[in-house]
């Protein structure tokens, strides 16, 4: 069996400016690629499991966001470091006109992705973590065993504090490179 990294994307590797698509509008979160080489080297599976409604909203085309993912695959190289592996959930309920609606469990708080990969890398849940910034990011996590570590980012005042507090969230962490230290 083996370990992952769940990671959600916007808050939590890249500054989230509302719908990044475009390598111009990257800016990595402090200390996210010193995390993702930590990982690496310390043999976990780097999975980010992303919401891109922007697709579904027709803002930009997943074409863009996987163009954008070999830009980030590009610079993560520079530095020894690597994703295994991108989960892009490009369905919104509010836009999903036809299409079939179980499509809609790979969209977090969905598991659909996490299960797939679970399966694809042989991981054993009790040996993974998820990051995220929202509680959508840390349901399905939590729902499969793993550990789940809140960052808190722009959407920290708008978010569930009620269930983050019952959940032991109620100290966030500022970004991923605080989390991997508190695991050192």
């Amino acid at each position: 069996m083996n370990k992952a990294f769940f990671l959600d994307r916007d808050g939590t590797l890249n500054e989230d400016y509302d719908f990044v698509h475009l390598k111009e509008e990257w800016t990595w979160c402090k200390g996210a690629i010193d995390a993702i080489k930590w990982m690496n080297q310390n043999k976990y599976k780097v999975i980010v499991v992303t919401n891109q409604s922007g697709i579904a909203r027709g803002r930009f085309s997943l074409e863009q966001v996987q163009e954008l993912h070999r830009f980030v695959d590009a610079d993560l190289k520079k530095h020894d470091a690597w994703i295994d592996d991108w989960c892009i959930a490009w369905w919104h309920p509010k836009f999903h006109g036809d299409l079939d609606p179980a499509l809609l469990d790979y969209r977090k708080p969905g598991t659909r992705f996490f299960t797939e990969m679970i399966h694809k890398y042989n991981l054993d849940p009790a040996f993974c973590f998820m990051a995220g910034d929202k509680p959508s990011d840390l349901k399905p996590a939590l729902s499969l065993g793993m550990k789940a570590f809140y960052i808190k980012s722009r959407f920290h005042e708008t978010n569930d504090h009620e269930w983050l507090e019952k959940r032991g969230f109620e100290h966030p962490f500022n970004n991923l490179g605080e989390i991997i230290s508190s695991l050192k």
